[in-house]
């Protein structure tokens, strides 16, 4: 009787360790087909992603339908599949992707830059935004990740936080000139020159040879009045970059040496502009300024007046006409060449010209001696 009593308690317990090892077996033949399946998606993937950087958008698409189709939950084919239809302009389908990589992996960055780039393109900007910054913060030493939210920030009219974003990338990535480059961009929109000034100098260390960082340099220097250091540079950058000489880098040195009383060499530089485009207003206002500085007060008229014939309403114009006609004598002149100047909320040298126009106004109508 306690043999029988054995025995059926030795089968049970077989019966029970079989049904475990059968559920052990399970749950390992479903890792390895769900490993099977990750490592086929992987590698269809890497296909598909050849072709697409081939163009061949068609053979990427397919070559991904399979890992759609079965659900494979493998966030980068989605991803790719995002970036196809995008560029095959269906965004909504293209947002359906994206978001479905975001819920199947949602630390990964490249997930929700692109669902980012497309919100932003579908004009989702609060949307593209969050994304950006999930992006951002998922890989926070990724330049191209903190770029893509500052300049959001920007689009959207939020310049300091796309600074703050910029200022802790910097930290985060010091030695990536292209983030201290776009840091100077967005503290020069803010008009903060010298702090900008020194990101871009950084950048040109980090990167001697790219040169767009020296022009911004110069741009920013000349805005916080270091006019002797921005003229060096543009007068390099003239030799340089020979295509933009007759443009703005010669107005812009112009401009400088004109700030240091340099008018001769200012002269010459806004004579070239002048010549290289008889319409373009600046350098014949330049050369209006050397007149004014030099004391050449005829000159400086015939300048202005040629101005004036092409841009009635040119404030700066108008200021220096006015300022022109009263120092020689003729105030009554003056007066509505001065209140012209006063109507632009941006022009230049405001109180100065306010103090001219109640002089000449002052003057016109005093009786005559």
């Amino acid at each position: 009787m306690r043999t029988k009593r054995f025995l059926l308690t030795a089968a049970v317990v077989v019966l029970v360790l079989a049904a475990g090892c059968d559920t052990y077996l399970a749950d390992k033949r479903h890792e390895a087909r769900e490993r099977w399946a990750t490592s086929r998606a992987e590698m269809v993937t890497n296909m598909a992603r050849h072709a697409y950087e081939r163009g061949d958008f068609a053979r990427a698409r397919d070559q991904l339908e399979p890992v759609i189709r079965s659900s494979t939950p493998y966030a980068p084919a989605y991803v790719l599949a995002a970036r196809i239809s995008a560029d095959q302009g269906d965004l909504d389908e293209a947002c359906t992707y994206a978001r479905t990589a975001t819920q199947m992996d949602g630390a990964s960055p490249e997930g929700w830059y692109v669902l980012g780039t497309v919100e932003q393109t579908l004009g989702h900007d609060q949307a593209a935004l969050n994304a950006f910054g999930k992006a951002a913060g998922e890989e926070p030493s990724n330049p191209r990740y903190a770029l893509a939210e500052a300049e959001m920030f920007v689009a959207i009219g939020q310049a300091e936080a796309a600074a703050r974003t910029l200022a802790s990338a910097c930290e985060q990535m010091p030695g990536s000139g292209e983030v201290r480059a776009a840091y100077g961009d967005v503290l020069s929109r803010l008009g903060r020159y010298g702090e900008a000034a020194g990101q871009y100098r950084m950048a040109l260390r980090l990167n001697p040879e790219n040169t767009i960082p020296k022009e911004r340099l110069a741009v920013a220097l000349f805005r916080s009045g270091a006019c002797a250091e921005a003229e060096s540079l543009l007068a390099d950058l003239q030799v340089s970059e020979p295509e933009f000489a007759s443009g703005w880098i010669c107005q812009m040195r112009a401009d400088c040496l004109l700030a240091l009383r340099r008018t001769d060499e200012a002269r010459t530089l806004y004579t070239q502009g002048a010549e290289a485009d008889p319409d373009a207003v600046p350098p014949r206002l330049g050369l209006a300024r050397c007149a004014v500085l030099d004391n050449r007060l005829p000159e400086a008229r015939r300048h202005l007046e040629t101005v004036l014939a092409q841009s009635p309403g040119q404030a700066e114009a108008n200021g220096l006409l006015g300022y022109v006609l009263a120092a020689t004598g003729r105030p009554g002149e003056a007066v509505p060449y001065l209140k012209l100047a006063m109507q632009d909320p941006a022009c230049r040298g405001r109180e100065t010209i306010r103090h001219l126009l109640a002089h000449a106004e002052a003057s016109s109508a005093a009786p005559a001696p």
